[in-house]
């Protein structure tokens, strides 16, 4: 296999380049220079005008192409005031402060472009666990799935076999995707970084709830789940997932505010969920240390997760069971916890 260009092009800047190129093919003066680009960059722009609810277009007559005008990323202007097409790319890091809005005026207070013929595009081609800020500034949500559909189509396929450029970071990108999505045919034991976070993607979808990401800390970090989180001002409980090295732990967790009360707190809880984890037929055992921050790990799932079937492979109805489980039990701890409190306070 020859050597992919994009393998060491791995920049948001390596894709700004890749997705500028592609959007300028579109322009109608390159149909004769190269039919199948033409037709690939065409699919490219008309994917986002589907997507906005504009009508497709036929014919392109003109597409600027600009780098970092009031520093957003690309910025494509279709048939001179038509269109403005904003593009925000990203490789795996995430949007930040209020810089989404701040170029959607730009290209209306500045450049003059009334809303309507705006369209905001948010590209991700890495992942991301959570995309409502993005869309709550109006932006359309295009992932690597969706560049994969144009790529893999019957124009993107016949297009690169005579370009290397559009073949290397199509093959890039499937790469990846399939990197992710190999939660469902490799074993737990052999998941990567990439196989987790499909698996963590799928189990948020399944659901309907939790965030995942890579945290921080002190010892190196991990790439954790976080969901169902239950209590009150003074302390909240929650279930979490990490992943480290090869090694994954199923978390039950506690966070409590007030410092003088975390010791009582940690040990306590520990307790009844080892007890709760019994009567809801799973096992919980003591963490190789108990911490005494603001956030603590009471309790460790003490099974194999996730459930795997007769092949070896992610079971995810068994899965997803031992989470209902696990949250079940988090319902009863919670209930106590609100019963003594009461029963304290009326004493």
């Amino acid at each position: 296999m020859r050597p992919n260009l994009f393998n060491f092009a791995t920049s948001e800047l390596s894709q700004d380049g890749f997705l500028c190129w592609l959007l300028s093919w579109a322009k109608a003066d390159y149909e004769k220079e190269n039919p199948l680009l033409h037709l690939v960059g065409k699919d490219f722009l008309n994917l986002i005008y589907q997507r906005a609810g504009a009508a497709l277009q036929v014919e392109f007559s003109n597409v600027e192409i600009r780098k970092q005008d009031g520093n957003i990323d690309i910025l494509c202007l279709v048939n001179g005031k038509e269109k403005a097409i904003l593009i925000e790319d990203k490789v795996g890091t995430k949007q930040h402060s209020n810089q989404l809005e701040i170029y959607k005026e730009y290209v209306t207070k500045t450049l003059g472009f009334a809303s309507d013929n705006v369209i905001s595009v948010y590209i991700q081609t890495g992942d991301q666990s959570d995309y409502s800020e993005v869309l709550k500034q109006g932006y359309l949500v295009f992932e690597r799935k969706d560049l994969l559909v144009i790529l893999e189509n019957v124009n993107g396929k016949a297009a690169r076999l005579k370009s290397d450029i559009l073949d290397d970071f199509s093959n890039r990108l499937r790469k990846i995707e399939d990197s992710v999505q190999s939660f469902l045919n490799l074993p737990p034991e052999q998941w990567g970084w990439n196989a987790w976070k499909g698996f963590y993607a799928h189990l948020q979808n399944t659901l309907k709830a939790g965030g995942w990401d890579y945290v921080a800390n002190p010892s190196g970090g991990f790439l954790g789940f976080w969901w169902y989180f239950r209590g009150n001002v003074d302390y909240q409980l929650n279930l979490q997932i990490e992943y480290k090295n090869k090694q994954r732990k199923f978390c039950f967790r506690i966070c409590v505010k007030d410092a003088t009360k975390r010791r009582a707190f940690r040990q306590h809880l520990h307790n009844m969920v080892v007890v709760e984890c019994l009567k809801h037929k799973i096992k919980a055992k003591r963490p190789d240390h108990f911490g005494s921050g603001k956030y603590m790990t009471v309790a460790l799932l003490d099974q194999p997760f996730p459930a795997i079937d007769s092949k070896g492979l992610l079971d995810m109805q068994e899965t997803i069971k031992i989470i209902y489980s696990a949250q079940a039990v988090l319902d009863a701890c919670l209930s106590t916890v609100k019963a003594e409190i009461n029963h304290a306070n009326n004493d």
